[in-house]
């Protein structure tokens, strides 16, 4: 009889523990394509994080470009913080560490981490590569211009300026 009482409350506990709500999954996503910032000298874009309130997160991200004859520019960027719950939209800026960003196509990697406090920690997530589009801050990524009638007047005003016309 106490085997089956017993059984019924680990049972029971069991079934509890499993209605229980579980907290929100760490999760890194919307990652934007990048904007170059100094002629290609670092890249800036944004990205979204879901955490647990309370809990400690670490954001690693690196930008990689394949610039010319196989020359690889690429940079990084590292967060952290304590996470208040639910989404919050945060940038990221990565320095050029040897070539500039070129407008085009590079790839995001990168890392999660969420810890309940400086020394239990989660094993981590590694991100899949995600292409991204690398552009001006002035215009598309492919350096064509949208014609619009601002662009077309300031182009004639670029031609004109050296004719003294």
């Amino acid at each position: 009889m106490r085997r089956a009482a017993t059984a019924a409350l680990l049972a029971t506990g069991l079934g509890l523990a499993a209605a229980a709500p579980a907290s929100a999954a760490m999760e890194l996503s919307d990652i934007s394509d990048a904007t170059r910032i100094a002629d290609g000298a670092a890249v800036e874009g944004t990205y979204t994080v879901t955490c647990t309130e309370g809990t400690n997160v670490f954001v690693s991200l690196s930008v990689t470009q394949a610039v010319s004859d196989g020359r690889i520019a690429n940079g990084s960027d590292f967060e952290q913080w304590t996470c208040e719950g639910g989404q919050i939209e945060l940038t990221y800026q990565a320095v050029a560490y040897n070539m500039a960003f070129q407008p085009g196509e590079a790839v995001v990697s990168g890392f999660i981490q969420e810890c309940q406090d400086q020394v239990v920690c989660g094993p981590g997530t590694n991100l899949p590569l995600i292409v991204i589009e690398v552009g001006d801050a002035d215009g598309p990524a492919d350096g064509t211009t949208d014609g619009t009638a601002d662009e077309a007047a300031e182009e004639d005003a670029d031609a004109t300026a050296g004719t003294g016309e």
